[in-house]
């Protein structure tokens, strides 16, 4: 899901000269001199004034207010869900290592709450707090326990429904992989 956010804005961008007639850096100088800065108010007169549709206004309010870079630039994202919570980032990594180490084609996707775990459906989340990673799965009706415990807090999809919640990289085990191979499965019918 955030892959296909990711390359729809992508598509935005690369069409957006050809389409209006303007460069992003034009689009941008415009805006500023709008004087608007809410998103609501930036989509309603790009709309109105500038004759959008509704997903290019938002898209390009989107990019405004994100000071000119494109919302789903995944370095970017992945910064930002590191900002306060820098000491979070090794934990990420050894958790990210056991995962691709399980399932070799398992995407990171950085949105703006949480990393989406996917491959051609999401299946899972990585939650960053300031005093733990929540690793959130989609593990249907498995009864929940001490280590899979009932999502709460990841800020994803409805279908994510348990979380293993991670304070340090000894708590990273089998349990971990295998886990994630089973939400993996299960979403894609393995």
């Amino acid at each position: 899901m955030a892959k296909e956010a990711r390359e729809l804005e992508q598509a935005f961008l690369n069409s957006l000269s050809e389409e209006t007639g303007a460069s992003l850096r034009e689009w941008m100088a415009t805006l500023e001199s709008a004087g608007l800065q809410k998103n609501n108010e930036i989509v309603k007169w790009l709309k109105g004034e500038q004759a959008f549709n509704h997903m290019q206004a938002s898209m390009l309010a989107g990019i405004f207010l994100n000071g000119g870079e494109p919302v789903f630039h995944y370095p970017t994202l992945f910064k930002k869900l590191f900002t306060g919570k820098e000491k979070q980032r090794p934990l990420y990594d050894a958790i990210a290592a056991e995962l691709q180490a399980a399932l070799p084609s398992i995407l990171f996707i950085p949105t703006k709450t949480y990393v989406s775990l996917e491959e051609e459906r999401v299946f899972g989340c990585a939650k960053i707090n300031k005093t733990n990673i929540r690793v959130g799965l989609d593990l249907g009706d498995e009864p929940f326990g001490e280590y899979v415990r009932k999502g709460v807090g990841l800020g994803a999809m409805p279908n994510i429904t348990h979380m293993i919640e991670l304070k340090d990289a000894a708590q990273i085990d089998d349990r971990l992989a295998a886990c994630t191979r089973q939400a993996y499965q299960r979403a894609h019918g393995a």
